[in-house]
């Protein structure tokens, strides 16, 4: 929410303009809300090049019931000049936070200008404020339930009409075919690849291993296996 105002400060005099820290908004569907004060920026500036003095505060109200007087917390010490700019976030003030603890609250922001030393000239300011309310943060959103997922078919219950493959003995030739269509299939031309790379990691890189040349020798011979056994299926597809 931003504001701008064009106050006369009189000659020999002061002028304080106060701002709210608690205010209504609208929600959106008609209805007031109250809303607190999240941080507030100010931009005050002195018309025909003259100057002003100004100073900040906040006014903190103890709790109901107290009997202890309002207090000022201040935000900008009095200071004379042609502008002046400030930035107030509440949330970040440690010294506000510490009197808050206490049971105080945010009443208003007073600026005062004064202009008391000048007897003779009207002061014409403009001051430009840009509020921004406390967002607190909601609540989180309970998160929905999970549907409970089907299970997976069992073995022993193959899903429809597929039938269920076993994986193949690899170290004993196999006697009946296997059809370039199967999963059984599948699987062996991609155990030869790894394989096929294997063997050729095992030869280039010329591994020192203990029992290298015996590994690299049962990879030789399980490729052998799976190119028997992949040999009557290619033969048929090929006929």
């Amino acid at each position: 929410m931003a504001d701008r105002v064009c106050l006369t400060v009189p000659a020999g005099q002061r002028l304080m303009h106060k701002i709210p820290c608690h205010w209504e908004e609208d929600s959106g569907d008609g209805t007031l809300i109250s809303v607190a004060l999240g941080s507030l920026d100010w931009n005050a500036i002195v018309l025909d090049e003259k100057t002003v003095d100004l100073e900040v505060c906040v006014l903190l109200k103890s709790e109901e019931g107290s009997s202890e007087p309002p207090t000022m917390h201040w935000l900008q010490q009095k200071g004379s000049g042609r502008t002046f700019q400030g930035r107030f976030v509440p949330s970040e003030d440690s010294n506000l936070l510490e009197q808050a603890g206490k049971g105080t609250t945010m009443e208003e922001i007073i600026f005062e200008f004064d202009n008391s030393y000048s007897w003779w000239t009207d002061k014409q300011i403009e001051l430009i404020t840009i509020r921004s309310r406390s967002e607190a943060n909601p609540p989180p959103l309970p998160l929905p339930a999970l549907s409970p997922m089907s299970l997976p078919p069992r073995a022993s219950d193959p899903c429809g009409s597929e039938e269920v493959q076993g994986v193949p003995e690899l170290r004993t030739p196999n006697d009946v075919a296997v059809d370039e269509n199967t999963d059984a299939s599948r699987f062996i031309s991609q155990l030869d690849a790894f394989l096929a790379i294997a063997e050729e990691k095992c030869q280039k890189d010329d591994l020192q291993l203990a029992n290298a040349q015996g590994l690299l020798a049962q990879v030789q011979q399980l490729r052998q296996t799976c190119k028997d056994m992949l040999q009557p299926a290619r033969g048929t597809g090929s006929t």
